[in-house]
């Protein structure tokens, strides 16, 4: 039955000019929905196509960004580049960008320019600091959304070390997430009004807005919320999501009768700590199995999770359960992991639905399938400088 289900998006068609993270992932939720999603790609190629194991010439970080999307390979600094882009945005329902401001209006195809052609269009703009503002010029990454707003410290006062980055790039992916979240809105109020917006996303905006600690922080002290305990265990390395001190573990065990308070009468507080610590740490050594730790931990009613390494996130039970790890075909006789839409519809579908595109790749196909160009001016605009393939596309697509 899945199988027969529509796309949310299916038909709706979006030029990506964007790279590396802020944008990029954007386009690939677009695409797991349904989207026909074009990667306007430069000549010297996205810059995560370095980043990763490559298969045949495609890296693991530029696969997973841009799964399921064609490939058009332009040089916007070509004269006649311009005038395809153009006819491009025509055809587009969506176009999204993640240059500094004032980039693409130097290319001749900012949103001003852009919505005379399609007075529809959606753009949506990714930047660090937005299109105006005393920083709007400052180059950023991820990493220095990440200073600026306070994550970096948080880290350092949390952990008890000096402060440092965070372990994935929150402030790209949520600039993208709120962006398609914005996109969608304006796809919606279209329908009602014929008008399409130019969507200012600021990924300081958007990283700030998700953020749940500083909103807390503003009117408060320092959270003081600290991380459960990460023990080792026979049975693995495990967290728990309790105090430090493991006060509210010991409490249950004592409630569910799993053991007896070992604190000897008128013991003074610091054997009271070490003797219930022993206890505590008695009982949990004694789960050689994660199943027998999981079977506590229910028994507790305790949160708890595997400190397990990414490397081995297939055996995750609710990640292969519910399919959140495909097998894509590496297009060199292959596959290679990669991680699948998290939407899930009662009537609809989404999904991964192809791996990531060499550059230039689709060429041919977007001139005639979005612009029903024949034969003669597709060879005219593929032997044009406005018009390249990369180094792994079979000819000039």
């Amino acid at each position: 039955m899945a199988e027969s289900m529509q796309y949310p998006l299916d038909g709706v068609r979006v030029l990506d000019f964007s790279r590396i993270v802020a944008g990029p992932f954007a386009g690939r939720l677009l695409t797991d929905l349904g989207a026909d999603v074009v990667k306007v790609e430069p000549p010297e190629g996205d810059d995560t196509r370095l980043q990763g194991r490559k298969v045949r010439g495609i890296s693991g970080y530029f696969n997973q960004q841009n799964a399921g999307k064609r490939d058009i390979c332009l040089d916007l600094r070509a004269p006649e580049a311009v005038a395809l882009v153009k006819d491009l945005v025509a055809a587009a329902d969506i176009v999204i960008e993640n240059y500094r401001p004032g980039v693409m209006r130097r290319l001749g195809i900012d949103y001003d320019t852009l919505k005379s052609v399609n007075p529809g269009l959606i753009m949506l703009s990714i930047t660090g600091f937005g299109q105006e503002g005393p920083e709007s010029n400052r180059p950023s990454y991820a990493p220095v959304v990440h200073a600026e707003l306070g994550l970096m410290h948080r880290l350092g006062e949390r952990n008890q070390t000096a402060p440092g980055d965070l372990s994935l790039s929150v402030a790209d992916t949520n600039a993208s997430l709120h962006g398609v979240i914005s996109v969608l809105a304006a796809l919606r109020l279209r329908e009602q009004t014929g008008v399409g917006q130019h969507i200012d996303m600021s990924m300081m905006d958007a990283t700030f807005a998700t953020d749940d600690r500083n909103h807390f922080e503003m009117e408060n002290e320092p959270d003081g919320i600290v991380v459960g305990p990460i023990l080792d265990l026979p049975c693995g390395r495990v967290f728990i999501a309790s105090d430090p001190e493991m006060k509210l573990v010991f409490k249950k065990l004592i409630k569910r009768g799993v053991i007896e308070d070992p604190t000897p009468p008128g013991a003074d507080l610091e054997t009271k700590i070490a003797r219930r610590r022993e206890a505590i740490d008695a009982r949990l050594q004694q789960c050689m199995t994660l199943a027998q730790f999981s079977e506590l931990m229910d028994i507790l009613d305790i949160p708890w999770g595997e400190v397990r390494d990414p490397r081995r996130l297939e055996e995750q039970a609710t990640l292969k359960h519910r399919g959140m790890i495909v097998q894509m075909d590496d297009r060199n006789g292959g596959t290679r992991p990669m991680a699948d839409s998290p939407y899930r519809f009662s009537q609809a579908r989404s999904g991964v639905r192809g791996p990531a595109p060499h550059r230039g790749e689709h060429n041919r196909e977007v001139l005639q399938d979005w612009l029903g160009m024949g034969d003669a001016d597709i060879e005219a605009w593929l032997q044009s400088d406005a018009v390249v393939a990369g180094p792994d596309a079979t000819n000039k697509s």
